[in-house]
């Protein structure tokens, strides 16, 4: 009778499993349709609302329906002492640093053993032991990959899948490495709709939805593919607890230790590189990708002779002092949604503003017309910085603002030009044809517009500083904030740049206007605005005469101005190394 019982038993738990399946199946479906959809500026925090509440849904019912397997141990400090004899016996070098601790910011780091200078080598990893997506392709995961038109496609999504499946095999060759990674990220991902709050009003609010919104999609899609009847055989051969445990979280955790570790690195085949080209990959690099970010020179190299990363120390390094490298020129709202952290006074950091031409505006074909030339949006978002000496501004945001000042008969100029002569659009300090006056409008406009931003945030917070103190409010929502705060400080100091170059402007402007006789041609206005501004003393005209006198005529002048202004900096070229290029940049990406 035992038997029979536990046989009776057994059937209805598989009947209630596939019950439960179906169910999630659907909700899967339903997901995904929400996904598809494109919000609004206006809909955005809602729709994130709405789509978050239903992922928690799904999650829920997803956890009740499964047995849950262990990947990895509960504590990273467990595993380091495996991590560091699978370095060791894999060929990797560590000089001078070591793996650390750091309780403050609860992260990994390495810490220099004794005095380092800069140019030193400290760690060498061998290619063998990286994750790249040219070998996930021929792995196990090959024939589900050729199969499926996302991950065809999708690189990052191919990492993220294989290590999962990776984490969930005992015998993976990897298993030192996963068990040492985060237990969770601080990436938007993680963040609830509480500590997602203090981004509205900041274009990374944008971003993040849409990060939060396609890795949703890719998960209900590999759901669906995991537990439908499209490629079983595929999906068969994969080991049964990856399959078992392939949950949102699982799946959030791969996409985040992805995007906060991939970089790109040169492909061995042309044929499984990522790009057209045929030059990279994607890869996890072990040990290297513990380096913490700071501000420095790109310091990591691969060597195509020795198939190895090469990292040197990007300065000097005082013994126990922490050793880090440069992640590259992001901006903080990259860094956060990718990286899951803020960095202060980030000299890359800019904000993204949104900004369009109407089209009830009577001159909006010529004004598309003109900015498709170069190659600039008609609507979209435009980055600015803070443009006090560390980086310009947009050329695209420069480009649009000349463009959408512009009355019909300098936009019928402008679009007869060369696309040479164009260039002069997305320049800050004017060597070409454009008048004074239109500038002057251009960055009060700018001006004016950064202003209203500071004003929104000044409502919306008006004791940030209280807010980071509060013990009640999570690390991640403070993460939200201080992302508010960098932004508040490069509007800031943008709108004093746009006031300051604006009041230039108008002084240059006035003082040329106020030396010029009755009789002086447009034509000749123009020149001798463009040559007081480069040089303030010739506002008088007997010295802008001398020096116009040095040349033929006019016409030779002003391309003499035009060649001077041409030049462009080449990229810096390798020898016999390549420079590592981050590849997190993507938003849809991962």
């Amino acid at each position: 009778m035992g038997k029979k019982s536990r046989a009776k038993q057994s059937s209805k738990t598989l009947t209630t499993i596939n019950k439960n399946k179906k169910e999630l199946t659907k909700l899967a479906v339903e997901l995904f349709k929400m996904c598809i959809y494109s919000p609004s500026h206006q809909e955005e925090w809602d729709y994130y609302l709405k789509i978050h509440s239903a992922v928690e849904n799904f999650r829920k019912r997803h956890v009740e329906g499964i047995n849950y397997v262990s990947s990895t141990t509960d504590k990273r400090n467990l595993s380091l002492p495996v991590f560091k004899t699978w370095l060791f016996e894999n060929g990797v070098e560590q000089n001078f640093v070591k793996l650390h601790d750091f309780e403050d910011i609860k992260e990994f780091g390495l810490i220099a053993t004794e005095d380092i200078k800069i140019d030193q080598s400290i760690v060498t990893v061998p290619r063998q032991l990286m994750i790249t997506h040219e070998d996930v392709k021929t792995s196990y995961l090959k024939d589900l990959i050729a199969g499926n038109e996302v991950l065809s496609v999708m690189p990052n999504v191919c990492l993220a899948l294989f290590l999962h499946f990776e984490k969930y095999n005992p015998e993976s060759k990897y298993k030192p490495y996963l068990d040492i990674l985060p237990r969770e990220f601080n990436t938007t991902l993680y963040f609830t709709p509480e500590e997602m709050k203090y981004l509205r009003g900041s274009t990374a609010l944008s971003s993040a939805v849409q990060q939060y919104k396609s890795i949703v999609r890719q998960f209900t899609l590999l759901y669906q593919v995991f537990n439908g009847n499209h490629q079983q055989n595929d999906v068969a051969c994969l080991n049964a607890a990856g399959r078992e445990m392939f949950t949102f979280d699982a799946y959030r955790w791969c996409v985040s230790a992805v995007t906060t570790r991939q970089n790109k690195i040169p492909a061995l085949k042309p044929e499984n590189a990522d790009d057209e080209d045929g030059l990279s990959t994607l890869a996890m690099i072990p040990l290297w990708d513990m380096f913490n970010h700071d501000i420095g020179p790109m310091s990591t190299a691969y060597n195509a002779q020795t198939n190895q990363l090469e990292c040197f120390a990007m300065r000097d390094f005082a013994k126990d002092e922490q050793v880090t490298i440069c992640y590259g020129g992001r901006c903080n709202s990259d860094l956060l949604i990718h990286n899951g952290f803020v960095f202060s006074n980030n000299p890359f950091d800019k904000v993204r503003i949104r900004l369009g031409i109407s089209t009830q505006d009577p001159l909006y074909k010529k004004k598309v017309q003109l900015l498709s030339r170069v190659k600039c949006e008609a609507n979209g978002l435009f980055a600015i910085c803070s443009m006090n000496g560390n980086l310009p501004t947009s050329p695209q945001l420069l480009s649009f603002l000349r463009v959408f000042h512009m009355n019909e008969g300098e936009l019928n100029e402008w679009i007869a030009k060369s696309d040479t002569e164009l260039n002069y659009l997305s320049e800050v300090y004017i060597s070409g044809p454009v008048h004074f006056s239109a500038d002057i409008k251009m960055w009060e406009y700018l001006e004016n517009r950064v202003n209203l931003l500071l004003l929104q945030f000044k409502k919306n917070f008006e004791d940030v500083e209280t807010l980071l103190r509060n013990d009640t409010i999570s690390s991640r929502a403070k993460l939200s904030l201080k992302l508010r705060i960098e932004e508040q400080r490069v509007l800031t100091e943008c709108a004093g740049f746009c006031r300051q170059f604006r009041l230039d402007l108008q002084q240059k402007s006035s003082n040329i206007l106020s030396n010029c006789d009755s009789d002086t041609s447009r034509t000749e206005v123009e020149a001798l605005s463009r040559i007081a501004f480069e040089d303030p003393k010739m506002v008088n005209m007997k010295l802008v005469g001398a020096e116009l006198a040095k040349h033929d005529s006019m016409s030779t002048h002003l391309q003499n101005l035009e060649l001077n202004s041409s030049g462009n900096v080449g990229e810096k070229s390798m020898d016999s190394t390549e420079e590592v290029r981050s590849a997190s940049e993507a938003t849809e990406n991962v």
